[in-house]
């Protein structure tokens, strides 16, 4: 597997400013990737890969541009108090964040899988077809285990009845044991 370390974080606003005057002044703060090593998606390590960028995208409030819950905002606001519409600086902000996201995903997928994804335009619709893409991959693992526990033997013992006796072995052990020594 091939890790890559991910670069440092910067900030644009200071953390004593909450959203609404950020946005108001244009100060957002953007979140870049924290130096962390990620390994890069393959067309066999769907499940590792997205074990290890899911905390991280929640971690910094940004999942929901992953799965499409931070919705692009308008590109326009209307003042109620003039009457007229001016920029709304969230949009650029969103916009300019989520040119990260995609960056972020594009240097952390493989050549091989980037071809997959790399006409889609939002880090919404390259999760969703990551996701779709590796599905019936997913699937199939699942089927290939299931198949390989129920077929896994210790010594004469099937695992399904290796398991269970021992399950039930504990069970009349902790029976028998006085209730002080639980």
């Amino acid at each position: 597997m091939v890790s890559e370390p991910l670069t440092h974080i910067t900030q644009m606003a200071s953390s004593s400013k909450n959203t609404s005057d950020a946005a108001t002044n244009g100060n957002l703060p953007l979140v870049s990737p924290p130096a962390i090593n990620v390994t890069k998606l393959l067309k066999d390590n769907y499940h590792v890969w997205k074990a290890q960028l899911i905390p991280f995208f929640c971690g910094q409030g940004l999942f929901g541009y992953l799965d499409g819950t931070i919705p692009i905002p308008p590109k326009e606001v209307s003042v109620a108090e003039t009457s007229s519409v001016t920029f709304n600086p969230l949009y650029e902000h969103w916009q300019r964040q989520h040119a990260i996201i995609v960056a972020i995903l594009f240097s952390i997928i493989s050549e091989s899988v980037l071809i997959q994804v790399v006409s889609h335009t939002t880090s919404a619709a390259i999760w969703c077809a990551l996701a779709k893409s590796f599905s019936s991959q997913s699937r199939a693992w699942v089927i290939q285990l299931r198949t390989e526990l129920v077929n896994t033997r210790k010594g004469a013992q099937l695992a399904h009845d290796f398991f269970y006796a021992d399950q039930a072995h504990d069970r009349r052990a902790c029976c028998c044991r006085p209730c002080s020594s639980l």
